[in-house]
């Protein structure tokens, strides 16, 4: 399992300087969180699904579907319950207007929701631990010590639940006459797992105690270097940035909902638009073919 982790941190962008795939990763996730407008968050969707397929594998991925999903339904639905503007109306429900503007921008948001959520996992999965250690650590060493364990409590929570819900259904308790006896065993699971992570938190602390952690000036070591590639993907990742922020800034390419749905400029000229956008999302691939390559 740990072998397997290390193999798949050097795919993707982690083969490059942390400091250079953080960068790309933020502004790539502010890319997708600061606009409305379908077609980039449909371009920023489909590089988070085709980036995660890349790192981790259409298998592994496959358990992402069900709730990018519920993801989608749960916000279109809701939007459209709570919020009764727009034009065109569906049908009421309690006297309220359902309309179709409603249900557009919930499906557009869900949309955006779960592309923020594939790039935040994409980010949590090559930039590691041990990188925000060594990017925080000088400058910021209590934050980057707390993201880093934050980072890895999340996998490591779910390891162990799953250690945990083995051992009880080797014991003979995976069998639930009824969703009460399956929520029981759900909470017994899970207090398991909080006792043995705090009992390891403690002995955490204990250990850095004994080390002498905080008592003095701390020193740190790293073997990331920053190459040739780094900086010449660094300067492409900055360049391209320029006409995609333009895009999402841009009050030429915003897409209004509210009383109908409808665009500031063509469908053409706004396809146009987005090339730089596009561009900038699919550039890991690009990336790391050429140089890997050279």
């Amino acid at each position: 399992m740990v072998l397997r982790d290390k193999l798949l941190e050097k795919r993707g962008l982690g083969f490059l300087h942390p400091v250079c795939a953080f960068i790309y990763l933020v502004m790539a996730l502010i890319l997708t969180m600061f606009t409305m407008n379908p077609m980039l968050i449909g371009i920023s969707l489909v590089a988070g699904i085709s980036y995660e397929i890349h790192i981790m594998g259409l298998y592994r991925f496959r358990r992402y579907i069900p709730w990018l999903i519920l993801i989608f339904i749960i916000t279109t639905l809701g939007n459209m319950v709570i919020s009764h503007n727009g034009a065109n109306v569906l049908f009421r429900l309690n006297d309220n207007r359902v309309t179709l503007e409603a249900g557009l921008y919930g499906a557009v948001f869900g949309l955006m929701f779960a592309a923020a959520f594939l790039w935040c996992d994409i980010t949590q999965r090559i930039i590691t631990g041990e990188k925000i250690t060594y990017m925080f650590g000088s400058v910021a060493p209590n934050m980057g010590l707390i993201i880093s364990m934050t980072l890895h409590y999340i996998p490591m929570l779910r390891k162990r639940l799953e250690v945990v819900h083995a051992a009880q259904v080797s014991m003979g308790r995976g069998d639930y006459k009824n969703r009460w006896d399956r929520a029981k065993q759900w909470g017994k699971e899970f207090s398991i797992v909080i006792s043995w992570s705090l009992e390891n938190a403690i002995d955490t602390s204990a250990i850095m105690s004994t080390m002498g952690y905080g008592t003095g000036k701390r020193t740190n070591y790293s073997n990331y270097r920053i190459k040739k590639a780094d900086l010449w993907f660094l300067l492409i990742v900055l360049a391209l940035a320029i006409p995609a922020f333009i895009v999402v800034l841009s009050l030429e390419f915003k897409v209004y909902y509210y009383p109908t749905f409808g665009a500031m400029c063509s469908l053409r000229h706004m396809a146009l638009g987005s090339i730089g956008y596009l561009i900038y999302m699919f550039i890991p691939f690009v990336a790391e073919r050429f140089f890997k390559w050279h």
